[in-house]
């Protein structure tokens, strides 16, 4: 790779940009400094790199570390626009389909000054976390399920999709990385399910979905022994000690790894009878528990059997991630049809201001035993929810913090020592500026999933504005479509009650919102009042990561005021601009009347109408003529306010295919439920030739 100096890679790093925009072509005009044969090169890590690739199953979560290295470079301070990496995710599940194309998600990245941290060391590299939520492919716990995952890390340019080997895109400041990870299988037991006693139970809530169990099961004791038969059907069995000693005498797993927790009851000194117990159970089992005891007293910071390999912030979402690797195919207490055990990993934060440690808390994930792991390990992500909002400081003072994680199998970390089986890893993380707070009640901070100041006061998202949690970038003058979030810093209101109003600009019509909604993607739902039409807001990290306050569909195509108001008379308004119609489009062959065959090598007329609110193009295309490319394209300018398209066309068809397509497809500029571009629509009208 050519080598360019400091001053060089910085002056790269401005032109990459233009570089891209020409696509390679007119670049003398540029008058670019950088020389051409550096563009052409792939994976350039100097500024950027990945570190580790995990999956969360709880929250169905891909995750990858990105390490942040330099203090410039990545276009502008935290109180400027930045530069954003993007992370495309594939995963080929070893099933014969190779790479599926996950999707893509982006961080939002800024010039940080390398400061010292409370032990005069550099605060670098800063590490994010990208977290792309999946819908992934389940098995049944009879078998493994063990798919690959590749990265692919692209600075200020969204990885090509498709594009697993690189092929296509342009990948100069990139990185890509492969990890195997393990999806959590199904472990309903039908014959073990107590399915006629619950039948009805489970008609009522299908029928009924607001009910609750409670309310189901109140002075109904059979009922609610039902559930509790269910309960019991449907949980993995936890082996003892006697199970895991029968288990793991063909694999040499020693009684100090799978009797942890006897071990450590023998430790904090029991009563005699329960210390009798335990001795017992050892003795029973063919084991000397004063050896176990010796050897267990040996362990310190073992990461034989699990390791952790990477810790960061999620910068979107604010949550600290651990990311480890079980390295063994046997020692985690049971299969994947068991409850297997557990791995912790507790986390601290280090304050700036007067080196304390704040311990953030502690989450786990289950592992099991796992025939034929790799070398390599199998890789998994510990995600715990975290609101930074105490510790954030304005954009001038960048807020980069050292967080401490703890491994420990199957034992809660103690404090912050190493534990047994586990280990202790370090690194920087930087969290958001704070904003300001008016009134007793949060305001607004994001709706439809765009932060409010890139949304303008025609209720249109403004030039460079991006979707909040997943860094992509949303096209400029885009209306809102769909399910609308409506987001708010809240967790310094928690307990505090709101409404939520919605005023109708076009047709002067208002009402309160007043559905419930899922704050997460776990089970946490807020309720509104019934009559009042309040909600309380939570600020519990756990309840409410994405800060949600209301998610509603408005179902209209006017411009709409949506108003927070609070318990002391204050509010928080934002207009936005509905567009719930996808576009109207129409498509005609006008030289050959009614006929559904044409004749090969003759002309083929026709006209054509799209009719879209906020359109960002329209295509006309076909496959049927000699060259198969597109007759015409038409990008809107964002200025126009035109919304009726017409036009003719007119080509001569192939002389050698049989059949193709012509098709009208349109582009609009619509925000999604709160989290994607509308795809677009496509009329297509089948070809059929033949002979003269």
């Amino acid at each position: 790779m050519k080598t360019l100096n400091e001053k060089q890679l910085l002056v790269a790093r401005q032109e990459f940009k233009p570089f891209l925009s020409l696509g390679g072509k007119n670049l003398s005009k540029l008058k670019l400094k950088t020389s051409l044969d550096f563009f052409a090169q792939k994976m350039n890590t100097t500024f950027e790199s990945l570190g580790c690739i995990g999956y969360n199953s709880k929250k169905q979560q891909l995750t990858a570390t990105i390490n942040i290295k330099r203090s410039s470079g990545y276009s502008g301070s935290l109180c400027e626009n930045g530069s954003y990496e993007y992370v495309r995710f594939y995963i080929d599940y070893q099933d014969g389909d190779g790479w599926q194309d996950m999707g893509v998600v982006g961080v939002n990245v800024h010039d940080i000054p390398t400061e010292k941290d409370c032990d005069n060391q550099d605060e670098k590299p800063i590490t994010y976390v990208a977290r792309l939520d999946i819908e992934s492919k389940r098995k049944f716990c009879s078998v493994p399920n063990l798919p690959i995952v590749r990265a692919v890390l692209s600075w200020n340019t969204v990885p090509e999709p498709n594009d697993p080997d690189l092929e296509i895109g342009t990948y100069v400041w990139s990185d890509t990385k492969d990890a195997q990870i393990q999806i959590e299988p199904y472990k309903f037991f039908l014959p073990d399910f107590p399915i006629l006693e619950v039948d009805d139970i489970l008609n009522s809530i299908i029928l009924n979905p607001s009910l609750s169990l409670n309310q189901l099961t109140l002075h109904k004791p059979e009922k609610l022994l039902a559930i509790k038969k269910a309960k019991a059907a449907i949980k993995p069995k936890t082996l003892n000690f006697s199970e895991l000693s029968v288990l793991y005498n063909k694999n040499k797993i020693k009684p100090h790894r799978f009797g942890i927790k006897e071990l450590q009851s023998v430790i904090k000194a029991p009563n005699h009878i329960e210390l009798n117990n335990i001795s017992n159970i050892f003795e029973v089992n063919n084991c000397d528990l004063l050896d176990s005891l010796a050897e267990f007293n040996n362990v310190n910071c073992d990461t034989e059997f699990e390791e952790l390999v990477c810790v960061g912030a999620d910068y979107n979402r604010q949550a600290l991630i651990g990311t480890f690797k079980v390295n063994k195919s046997s020692g985690y207490n049971g299969g994947l049809c068991t409850d297997g055990s557990k791995e912790y990993v507790s986390f601290w934060i280090q304050t700036e201001e007067n080196c304390e440690w704040i311990h953030a808390g502690t989450t786990y994930v289950n592992v099991y035993d796992i025939p034929d792991v790799p070398d390599n390990g199998i890789f998994y992500s510990a995600v715990l929810p975290y609101k930074f909002d105490d510790l954030k400081q304005e954009c001038g003072n960048p807020q980069v913090l050292k967080v401490k994680a703890i491994l420990s199998w199957n034992v809660e970390p103690q404090g912050m020592e190493c534990s047994r089986w586990g280990n202790i890893l370090e690194s920087y993380v930087q969290i958001q500026p704070e904003k300001a707070t008016i009134g007793n009640g949060p305001e607004i901070v994001a709706i439809g999933g765009v932060d409010v100041n890139w949304i303008g006061a025609n209720g249109l998202t403004m030039p460079n504005a991006h979707f909040r949690f997943t860094g992509l970038e949303v096209t400029n003058r885009s209306a809102f479509g769909g399910l609308i979030i409506v987001e708010a810093k809240t967790n310094k209101f928690n307990g505090q009650r709101y409404k939520v109003r919605v005023d109708n600009l076009n047709t002067g019509d208002s009402y309160y919102v007043d559905n419930s909604f899922v704050m997460d993607n776990v089970f946490n739902v807020s309720h509104a009042n019934p009559i009042t039409k309040e909600y309380t807001y939570y600020g519990d990290a756990t309840n409410n990561s994405l800060n949600a306050v209301a998610k509603f569909y408005p179902g209209t195509n006017d411009l709409i005021r949506v108003t927070i108001e609070h318990a002391d008379g204050t509010s928080s308004s934002k207009v936005i601009q509905m567009d719930n119609s996808n576009p109207d489009l129409e498509l005609n062959i006008t030289n050959y009347g009614d006929c559904s065959h044409f004749v090969k090598g003759l002309p083929i007329s026709g006209n054509f109408s799209v009719s879209e609110s906020h359109i960002e193009y329209y295509r006309l295309s076909t496959s049927i003529n000699e060259s198969g490319v597109n007759i015409l394209e038409h990008v809107i300018p964002t200025d126009l306010t035109e919304t009726e398209f017409s036009g003719t066309f007119n080509f001569t068809a192939s002389s050698t295919k049989n059949c193709g397509v012509i098709s009208i497809f349109a582009k609009p500029r619509t925000v999604i439920h709160s989290r994607e571009m509308h795809d677009g629509k496509n009329l297509p009208k089948t070809i059929c030739l033949k002979e003269s």
